[in-house]
């Protein structure tokens, strides 16, 4: 007995049962055939309809991770920077997908899920991988925040659960800068070292490892000594034809139109780019014939641009070399910062040297830290008024 196309077909079978077929939509542009059997024409007819009331629930309703693919690839795709559209797209792929609250419907998602979810990926129980950072878990939050709220948008959801979850307060341990000691200690070591001069204009501006991997020598004026932030170097998916490697670096604009801005230089941080110049004029000798003058600053041997995460492995040795506890190389731009709030500049000027997009950013970022100048300053006043 053939229906009409869609529908489905019913058939009795030789030992008398009857059975019902239908092709439904698994997603992905993959279709599966689903068998129903009764033992009359009319228990199939109604068992095929709850299987079509399921397929069009499915339909209807996608799970959170089916949602957030969705979202990222019809509302987000050429609106964010690549580098960010991809860092969304492996963030939902790593830690949502698969999750409890990832494989829900959307209108079963609520507060508490969200909330266990944050706090597991936090602290690690109940799940094989290591705990999260609580930026991850913060970038994740966002993310999960911007699906919900496109799929209310959309009338999909009466309210957006994932608001009314909360994070833990941000913990002081993850700025990480070195002290005074510890950062003459690294200088005076790093002197014999490639990476000196990087690790010099790092310390004396605090630029972030993008912006100073990044960094043209069109861009730095020695004579002014004053250098401008105009690109940042990502590692972003290579989707050239033929490509042999599956990411490449490549220059993109700054994060926010903030991060575009001057850096004043110090006599000394002058002197050592003009060192730098003269070894990179040696090596465009040395390999001419595979010297490739791209006029980066802080090019490989051969001037390219240097992965982000070799200089990782090489700042960290020569850390331990130097007898310096480890940290992240992005601690150095806290570093700087540090160092200004504790000669009391005024948070304003370290937002623009920066390049942060809000003063509350920087204020958020070194409250701690700011909080003890401020202590220490009130201090003074015992001193000056000798009680």
């Amino acid at each position: 007995m053939k229906r009409s196309n869609g529908e489905g077909t019913i058939f009795r079978r030789k030992d008398g049962k009857w059975c019902a077929s239908k092709y439904i939509d698994i997603g992905n542009g993959n279709v599966k055939r689903k068998y129903v059997y009764g033992k009359t024409q009319k228990d199939v007819k109604e068992k095929l309809k709850e299987l079509d009331s399921i397929v069009q629930k499915q339909v209807s309703e996608p799970t959170l991770q089916i949602w957030m693919i969705t979202w990222m690839e019809k509302y987000k795709k050429g609106i964010l920077k690549t580098t960010t559209y991809e860092n969304y797209m492996l963030n939902i792929r790593v830690h949502v997908c698969g999750t409890t609250v990832g494989q829900s419907p959307l209108s079963k998602v609520t507060t508490d899920m969200l909330q266990q979810y944050y706090n597991e990926k936090l602290s690690g129980d109940n799940i094989e991988e290591k705990p999260l950072s609580r930026r991850t878990v913060e970038y994740l939050h966002t993310i999960i925040g911007g699906a919900l709220q496109q799929a209310y948008r959309n009338c999909m959801i009466t309210r957006n659960v994932n608001q009314f979850t909360v994070l833990p307060k941000k913990d002081e341990s993850e700025i990480n800068p070195l002290t005074i000691s510890e950062v003459h200690k690294l200088l005076q070591y790093a002197k014999n070292t490639e990476l000196y001069p990087l690790i010099v204009l790092e310390v004396f501006t605090g630029m972030r490892k993008g912006e100073i991997l990044g960094l043209l020598w069109e861009n730095i004026d020695l004579e002014k000594q004053v250098l401008y932030v105009r690109k940042n170097l990502c590692r972003v998916k290579n989707d050239e034809k033929n490509a042999t490697t599956k990411y490449k670096l490549v220059l993109l604009e700054p994060k926010t139109k903030k991060s575009v801005r001057a850096i004043p230089l110090t006599n000394y941080v002058v002197e050592v780019l003009k060192q730098q110049k003269s070894v990179q004029c040696q090596l465009k000798e040395k390999y001419k014939e595979i010297y490739r003058d791209n006029d980066i600053v802080f090019a490989t041997a051969d001037g390219n641009f240097r992965d982000p995460r070799t200089l990782l492995r090489d700042f960290h040795k020569i850390l331990d070399d130097a007898g310096v506890r480890r940290c992240r190389f992005h601690d150095l731009r806290h570093t700087f910062a540090s160092m200004l709030i504790n000669e009391g500049e005024s948070m304003k000027v370290i937002q623009e040297l920066l390049g942060h997009s809000t003063i509350t950013t920087t204020m958020d970022v070194y409250s701690h830290v700011n909080a003890k100048t401020k202590e220490r300053s009130i201090g003074v006043l015992e001193k000056v008024i000798e009680i």
